[in-house]
């Protein structure tokens, strides 16, 4: 029996097994608190709006009289890259576990460890962090009559949008890794040779990424989705799919034998891409607002936009990645707590966020103070509650 911890002197030890490794646990919990915080902030950002008449049609679920413009400027440079790279993190061990268990059972456990807490989250979690906003609107008559309506136009899942979607991305590359097999080695020779060729590799993904990237925007736009079950910003499937697949390669000999190398090029010179990534993401922001920009025509200022952006979220995945690999990490006991329940709590803060949100909805105070209390509530709360859920044997086997 695995005893779950709570914070104490051996937390490290339980919570961290010593064949992982630090900087992607501790990336991937960095990420996770990014998308805690992005969410936290969506209701005071000055483009927020919300529809009294029909909730689901608002750009944010609760949007306060309170904003602050820097917030425009933090939730932009999160909502450019994070997703990316989070699915690249997800792909990183997608061959080894393959390898290990075997297509089937690879399948078989994507579909419990994602698909079950997915199914829990849209059918349960999302109703009720929606609940929030829905209330708000002039067609709110009670819970009951909200989950009625939500189940007739078919639920909507939120920010576990990613799980589904990492769940078909896995299912799909297990079917196609299966016939691969003769070709692993050689692909595994490929990534390894990536070792100490950081810029070439930057600048292949960066046409890739923009060849993915760039057309379907250009026919679907910015911000149009996917319709159940598939729920995705359809501009950025072509994206996700290829940083995926990026994981996958970088990952197949063993993720720190080649591009993620302890000693390899990237890490080494961590200072320098991080440097990249804030120059990059500011060209995206104050570029497009220049006087000579804006004689370009409005093609012209769409292309650039994009090509920008795809810059942008290159250079911030490559920068996370140099800065985790390249600084040592030491175990931190409460670090590593959030690390174990960091999954768990991706599924559940929502419900958190939203509430919250409501419960400082309008008051006259700053909006950098609203987002500190939300951002902190959410978090100590879905801790909280993944630690509660981890005691019980059923629920650590799937979280």
């Amino acid at each position: 029996m695995v005893t779950i911890a709570t914070p104490g002197p051996d937390l490290a030890k339980i919570n961290q097994p010593s064949d992982r490794d630090l900087s992607i646990d501790y990336l991937r919990t960095t990420l996770t608190l990014m998308v805690l915080a992005h969410h936290s902030c969506l209701a005071y950002t000055s483009w927020a709006f919300f529809d009294k008449q029909d909730s689901f049609r608002s750009n944010a679920p609760v949007v306060d009289v309170t904003r602050w413009a820097f917030f425009d400027y933090a939730e932009n440079f999160n909502d450019v890259f994070f997703m990316s790279l989070m699915f690249f993190i997800s792909g990183l061990f997608v061959y080894s576990a393959i390898k290990k268990h075997g297509t089937v059972r690879f399948i078989r456990d994507r579909l419990l460890r994602l698909g079950a807490p997915f199914a829990f989250a849209l059918v349960i979690l999302m109703p009720i962090a929606y609940y929030a906003s829905w209330q708000l609107s002039a067609a709110d008559h009670g819970f009951f009559d909200f989950y009625k309506r939500l189940a007739a136009r078919g639920f909507y899942p939120g920010p576990p949008w990613f799980i589904w979607v990492l769940l078909y991305f896995d299912v799909m590359l297990a079917l196609v890794a299966w016939p691969l097999q003769p070709w692993m080695l050689p692909i595994g020779r490929l990534a390894t040779r990536l070792r100490d060729r950081p810029l070439l590799t930057f600048a292949v993904v960066f046409v890739l990424a923009a060849v993915a990237y760039l057309p379907l925007l250009h026919r679907y736009g910015f911000g149009a989705w996917a319709g159940f079950p598939f729920i995705i910003q359809i501009s950025r499937v072509g994206i996700y799919s290829l940083w995926f697949a990026f994981g996958f390669l970088v990952g197949a000999p063993g993720f720190a034998e080649g591009l993620l190398a302890r000693d390899g090029s990237l890490a080494r010179r961590w200072p320098y891409w991080i440097a990249a990534c804030v120059l990059a993401y500011n060209a995206l922001w104050f570029v497009p607002q220049w006087s000579v920009v804006h004689r370009l025509s409005p093609l012209g200022q769409g292309a650039l936009w994009a090509l920008l952006w795809v810059l942008s979220c290159v250079a911030s995945c490559f920068g996370f990645l140099a800065l985790f690999r390249g600084v040592e990490m030491k175990p931190r006991t409460w670090m590593n707590s959030l690390t174990r329940c960091a999954y768990g709590m991706y599924l559940v803060h929502y419900v958190y966020v939203l509430w919250m949100q409501r419960l400082v909805l309008d008051r006259p105070i700053h909006a950098s103070i609203k987002f500190l209390f939300v951002f902190l509530a959410t978090t100590l709360l879905s801790w909280a509650t993944v630690q509660a859920a981890l005691r019980i044997p059923k629920v650590r086997t799937v979280l």
